[in-house]
């Protein structure tokens, strides 16, 4: 990752792998399901150059520990999150995540709500889906792509993630494959576990303090667009940007759209702040 370098911290039972960079208000990233820090890459090159940016391989998932005895669940990962905070030292922050780390990024700012400067929510999970999503369809007839279990379900996933798939060189596919291959049964184990959460996400919103901005593909084929209106809408202060010809991915397929307006709203999120302050 541009501009950043690879850290790792013990926190409990999980050495934690993160990349860190960039100064300037703290802004912490938090992936999606099977993913890991690095899928914010081509996003933290931008932010690193006025803010300092953290992006954890969360505990389970990349170069962190996996315990095969332990839950990845909402609420185990919502404990140590707030743990790698602690540790951290993070006071007040930006927190984004994506998909899985989307729920997480929500969660969290219902629960410790004066930490939290603003939110992002990129095709977060837990929302119902007024129109059912292509996985949600597919995991009822039994066909859950989303966990792989083979090589060419991982070229599958791949394809279903974007509206246009990125290059990625064959020998790293297949390398990437093999680890998600080995995985696969504890990932379906987590994937589980995420379809639990009491209490649902729509409750928590209220909660929520930060204002925050949504991004979500016009072709999300893993979580579909038709939550985002119902998730603006349970938000206090929120505004949504919806991408065309995007997939579940927007931090990769489409990050110089929405980038700029992202930067817009958190620094004036500081400005308003600023002015609340001296009032």
């Amino acid at each position: 990752m541009a501009g950043v370098k690879r850290h790792v911290v013990q926190v409990g039972d999980h050495r934690i792998a993160y990349s860190e960079g960039g100064q300037g208000e703290s802004v912490l990233l938090l992936h999606g399901f099977a993913a890991s820090g690095d899928s914010w890459n081509r996003l933290a090159a931008t932010l690193t150059k006025k803010h300092h940016v953290i992006a954890p391989d969360l505990p389970g998932w990349g170069a962190s520990t996996r315990i095969e005895t332990e839950s990845y669940g909402y609420p185990a990962q919502l404990a140590r999150l707030e743990d790698l905070v602690q540790e951290l030292k993070l006071e007040r922050f930006h927190l984004m995540g994506h998909s899985m780390g989307g729920f997480l990024a929500a969660a969290y700012a219902a629960r410790f709500p004066k930490r939290v400067i603003t939110l992002g929510l990129l095709c977060p999970h837990g929302m119902s889906e007024p129109v059912p999503s292509d996985l949600a369809r597919s995991v009822e007839k039994g066909d859950n792509w989303l966990v792989v279990s083979s090589v060419e379900g991982f070229n599958r996933l791949l394809s279903n993630l974007f509206v246009k798939r990125p290059y990625i060189p064959g020998p790293i596919v297949k390398y990437l494959a093999q680890i998600a291959v080995r995985n696969t049964l504890k990932s379906r184990q987590i994937f589980e576990e995420m379809q639990h959460n009491e209490p649902p996400l729509i409750q928590r919103l209220r909660q929520i303090k930060a204002p925050a901005m949504i991004v979500w593909g016009d072709h999300d084929r893993v979580l579909d667009v038709s939550s985002a209106e119902l998730l603006k809408a349970n938000l206090k202060q929120a505004q949504l940007v919806i991408l065309k010809e995007c997939g579940h991915m927007p931090l990769i397929e489409k990050t110089r759209t929405w980038i700029g307006q992202y930067l817009s709203f958190i620094n004036s999120a500081r400005g308003q702040q600023a002015g609340e302050a001296n009032a």
